[in-house]
């Protein structure tokens, strides 16, 4: 049986202006530069980057993530945002559980997510014993 943890924070609506709460996250996240894990994906596949970075830059244009000694350059014009909860799961697929952050869905289709959270330690020892062999 699977396990799933949830978030008791609700999510904000897909499709969010970014006057929204996504949008104001973002902006804190970069003013205290907080570190954050994320996730970039192609929409057509072939590329999912994951990493932990800062918000170096941030504009309703473009943002980029400092991840260490390299910069990811994300254009955000035509985005939507949605802030809460997004479902990830285990590598054996055996296991499922939510990351609270922000989704950005890009007009070229990609999908990136900023999370400063990580999985809570019930959730991570639940996923250990689940995954060792």
């Amino acid at each position: 049986m699977a396990a799933l943890i949830v978030s008791d924070r609700l999510p904000e609506p897909a499709g969010a202006t970014p006057q929204g709460a996504a949008w104001q996250q973002l902006l804190h996240w970069q003013e205290t530069s907080q570190q954050l894990a994320f996730v970039y994906t192609r929409s057509q596949g072939g590329l999912i980057h994951t990493g932990q970075g800062r918000l170096d830059q941030l504009s309703l244009d473009a943002t980029t993530i400092e991840a260490g000694a390299s910069k990811l350059y994300i254009v955000l014009s035509g985005a939507s945002y949605e802030a809460g909860p997004q479902l990830f799961f285990t590598p054996n697929l055996l296991s499922r559980f939510h990351v609270n952050g922000v989704a950005v869905r890009l007009a070229n289709h990609d999908w990136l997510f900023l999370s400063d959270e990580s999985l809570p330690a019930l959730g991570m020892e639940t996923l250990q014993k689940r995954i060792a062999p």
